[in-house]
């Protein structure tokens, strides 16, 4: 955070959160803020100049923990597989408690757009090391492997814009997808 925040403005910045994860955030006003948070706007206003700097900060926050919890996630002195795993699974870990509102908003505000199509792309880069690093072991195989990154990509961004959301939300949808991939490249 560029600033450092009062305890009370971290109680709001959390309950922000909190509340975005579970509710989306498209319907997030200053003045209805302020009546649920029982606080001033300019409580709130420390937080960002406008909507959309309140709603970016608290996004990117959300987005920083994950990629944070990510870069922790594969231990060093496990398999390739291991690792690649541990990076899904902690993927799913950290999105199970964004509701299907939140996760509707991210692909459809612009504001969040930009940061989740960034993190997304951060997310598919690491996933590409880590299968590199597996093959160059020779714990796995592929017979197109610069198709795979592609592969990756899209489908992240296809979870990311909700075109699984009938099937599974994105939790399960990432943590399904990360058990294809291992299978897939797995050697045998």
């Amino acid at each position: 955070m560029p600033q450092s925040l009062t305890p009370r403005q971290r109680e709001l910045f959390n309950s922000l959160l909190n509340n975005f994860l579970k509710e989306g955030f498209a319907g997030f006003t200053i003045d209805k803020a302020a009546q649920r948070y029982h606080c001033s706007k300019s409580t709130i206003y420390a937080l960002g100049k406008t909507r959309d700097e309140i709603v970016h900060r608290v996004l990117v926050s959300f987005f920083k923990e994950i990629a944070r919890r990510t870069e922790l996630a594969p231990h060093p002195k496990s398999s390739h597989e291991q690792r690649l795993a541990a990076y899904f699974t902690t993927i799913s870990n950290t999105l199970s408690p964004a509701s299907p509102a939140f996760m509707r908003d991210l692909a459809s505000e612009p504001v969040a757009q930009k940061i989740y199509a960034l993190n997304t792309k951060m997310a598919t880069e690491k996933i590409h090391q880590l299968i590199d690093d597996g093959v160059a072991a020779g714990e796995f195989t592929a017979d197109n492997i610069a198709l795979l990154p592609q592969l990756i990509h899209r489908t992240m961004l296809d979870i990311q814009q909700g075109h699984y959301s009938e099937l599974l939300n994105p939790a399960e949808a990432y943590e399904k997808f990360g058990q294809l991939v291992l299978h897939g490249i797995t050697a045998r």
